[in-house]
């Protein structure tokens, strides 16, 4: 995991140092008529000097914008790789806000019948806005929305009624992309989006130019509604690949039992398979009762111990009422196989290309919880039990996402309640309170937005989940040893036969 991190590290700076140079290359080509004193003296010895000082200055803005949104708004959680995200996808949308509001109306056969104005309502920010928030959120889009919108106006030289345009129709895009989860969903998505971007147009048209060829406006914003669905999907894969996302769609077909790891899991370990599909029906209702990303807790817990097929057999729902091999091996060594299922886990998503959402939750569904029964069985050999809970505790990290905590209080509960034989609704509802309590006061979900009322809200929905599944079933008689039917035959055996 360590590796991990490392090499997620490298990537993050490979990619900033990159989108940096490239930016810098951009500005300069850009500086004929942007940066026309560019350095001064200075600029005649170093030609790049402006188009540094231009990037460092855009760059200062987005990092400040939002460095105080991460610190500050609770649900604005960015990571390294988020800003480098966040800030690559403003400045690549200056540029294109450039080349649509000057070189496209150059180059327009009707650069005389349409003013150069009305192209400002072909930026493409909505399509931006909806792939910030299917990737990240609704706060960072949002966010996201305001940056990009100041940046992009300051290209369309200043004018209010695009500052104005790119707010209405970014905040338009974004709100109508939540829990997207086909490609048919992100087209329905910039259709819903194309009215309000027209009808914007031609209100700001209306008010700040006057009703002449104002038709113009609303075709050009409601052609920027309709394409925002097309260059989202456009973006989304790129975005997944070169930062490590996966978007709900991206979730949608790593759930498919075709994916090589489910298939391997499913016939190297059924037992895990299996506890893994309990563990996402519970986490995923935990997920909807407080409106996380259900999807996310789904497919993340079908993976989440993916790292069993290394050693299946040492997991006790492998083991199918066969010999335990623990039996036979040492507390110490039975540790060192159960503790590694978690590094292989990570390390398997990371060659499979998961994203680092699915590789983080993987990592995290343990957090520092102890191995309470392997620390007891090794009681008799141990002299200072505080010093070896440390030694028996999983290296984590504790959980850091609403998703990650709850798959790991779903996989603690599933595995605590199958173990218990017929037990009832008031045993369930027992022990999910019992799990959800020691994972509180064990400190496991002290870096987690989860609230009292969060985890409330989840065992509520673990509990209903798990009557349902366990709930009691009557004993059916032996065959041919039940009452019989009337007219003399059996349910099953039918008169002549």
């Amino acid at each position: 995991m360590k590796n991990g991190g490392r090499n997620n590290r490298l990537r993050e700076v490979a990619i900033g140092l990159f989108s940096a140079a490239v930016f810098v290359a951009l500005f300069y080509l850009w500086g004929e008529e942007l940066l026309p004193r560019a350095g001064g003296r200075l600029g005649k010895i170093f030609p790049f000097v402006g188009a540094v000082a231009l990037t460092l200055a855009v760059a200062l803005f987005l990092t400040e914008w939002f460095g105080f949104a991460g610190r500050e708004v609770r649900k604005v959680r960015l990571a390294a790789r988020d800003f480098l995200f966040l800030c690559t996808l403003s400045l690549v949308l200056l540029f294109l806000a450039r080349w649509v509001v000057e070189l496209l109306p150059a180059g327009s056969a009707w650069n005389r019948a349409i003013p150069s104005r009305f192209y400002v309502y072909l930026i493409p920010i909505p399509a931006f806005a909806m792939v910030v928030r299917i990737l990240l959120n609704s706060e960072v889009a949002l966010l996201f929305t305001v940056a990009a919108s100041v940046l992009s106006a300051a290209v369309a030289f200043g004018r209010w009624p695009a500052l104005l345009f790119l707010l209405i129709s970014g905040t338009a895009g974004a709100a109508r992309s939540g829990r997207i989860q086909d490609r048919y969903r992100m087209l329905l998505a910039g259709v819903l989006t194309a009215p309000v971007c027209a009808l914007g147009a031609i209100a700001l048209e209306l008010a700040f130019h006057g009703a002449e060829r104002i038709w113009w406006a609303g075709l050009f914003g409601a052609i920027n509604g309709l394409a925002a669905g097309p260059i989202a999907l456009a973006i989304l894969p790129v975005a997944e690949y070169a930062f490590g996302y996966a978007s709900d769609i991206r979730l949608m077909e790593m759930a498919s039992t075709n994916h090589p790891l489910l298939r391997r899991l499913i016939l190297e370990a059924p037992g895990t398979f299996h506890h893994s599909v309990m563990v996402g029906t519970l986490a995923e209702a935990g997920a909807a009762s407080i409106h996380a990303n259900p999807l996310l807790c789904r497919v993340a817990a079908l993976f989440h111990d993916v790292g069993k097929v290394v050693k299946p057999q040492y997991f006790s729902e492998n083991q199918a009422g066969g010999a335990n091999v623990h039996d036979v091996l040492t507390p110490g060594m039975s540790r060192v196989v159960i503790l590694s299922h978690v590094k292989e886990g990570v390390r398997m998503a990371q060659e499979h290309r998961l994203g680092d959402r699915i590789a983080e939750i993987i990592s995290q569904h343990h957090g520092t919880s102890i191995l309470y029964y392997f620390l007891d069985k090794a009681q008799p050999l141990i002299q200072d039990r505080r010093a070896s809970e440390e030694t028996f505790r999983y290296p984590g990290p504790r959980p850091r996402t609403r998703e990650a905590a709850i798959i790991m209080l779903a996989d603690t509960v599933e595995a605590a309640v199958r173990s218990m034989k017929s037990p009832g609704q008031d045993e369930i509802v027992e022990t999910v309170t019992r799990i959800v309590n020691r994972a509180y006061l064990d400190g496991q979900l002290n870096e987690c937005d989860l609230t009292l009322r969060d985890l409330h809200s989840v065992g509520q929905a673990f509990g209903k989940v798990l009557t349902a599944v366990l709930h009691a079933r009557i004993d059916y008689p032996e065959s041919g040893k039940g009452p019989p039917a009337p007219g003399g035959d059996t349910p099953l055996q039918q008169p002549g036969k």
